[in-house]
């Protein structure tokens, strides 16, 4: 079972990567608007987008098979929210360190709103990043999955997807000139939109109207039948 690598996300590598996330994850977010946004999270140091749209934030840092932050719970069970609460739900790299990967993106899929937008970054499994994260992890190192496997599934969850992006610098660095994306960078980011229901057209109903007429008949229909008769 996977487990928590704090040597990993906390290391100034890490937080350099996520800064370089941020500088592109922001402006695509920009137009969000929502009450709450859920931001599910690997790393204590990770800080959530400025979204001007956007009201609050709850973060919860995920790992192995427990849930802290702002909400503390099991990670081996459904996340304490209700469905369709949160206009944007961000994963940033929780799925690299969560005990059940597939559970985590179900959840997050449950609890984002119609119209809501999902963002997933990670470390991609093809570069210098890979190797590092072997060398420095503690135990179980996280397991780096490719975006493609995450587009199929939400392809097939009825998300609308943009292209997934290739961020930051392409080896493990802990400063320097920032980063946005790089057709080689050692992140990924990928980002969808969850459809709204089809409305489903009510067939009509077919109502008698009744005209309305009066009494009597018209001056001209008067003569015409006095002159038949």
């Amino acid at each position: 079972m996977p487990q928590f690598a704090p040597d990993i996300y906390a290391s100034p590598q890490i937080g350099k990567l996520l800064a370089d996330e941020a500088r592109v994850l922001g402006p695509m977010l920009a137009r969000c608007t929502a009450d709450h946004g859920l931001h599910l999270t690997a790393a204590a140091q990770a800080g959530v987008p400025a979204l001007p749209l956007l009201g609050h934030w709850a973060t919860v840092r995920v790992g192995g098979a427990s849930l802290a932050g702002d909400v503390r719970a099991s990670g081996l069970e459904p996340l304490p929210f209700v469905d369709d609460a949160f206009g944007v739900v961000l994963l940033r790299h929780a799925l690299e360190t969560t005990a059940r990967q597939d559970n985590l993106l179900d959840e997050a899929i449950r609890v984002l709103a119609p119209g809501g937008m999902l963002a997933i970054t990670g470390i991609h499994p093809v570069g210098l990043w890979s190797p590092w994260v072997a060398r420095h992890s503690r135990g179980t190192r996280p397991r780096l999955t490719w975006p493609w496997w995450w587009s199929q599934r939400l392809v097939r969850d009825d998300f609308e997807l943009a292209m997934p992006r290739r961020v930051g610098s392409p080896w493990p660095r802990a400063s320097g000139v920032p980063f946005g994306e790089s057709m080689i960078g050692g992140g990924y980011l990928l980002l969808a939109r969850k459809k709204r229901p089809a409305a489903v057209p009510l067939r009509p109903r077919l109502v008698a109207v009744p005209s309305p007429m009066s009494g009597t008949l018209a001056s001209g229909a008067r003569r015409n039948a006095r002159q038949t008769l």
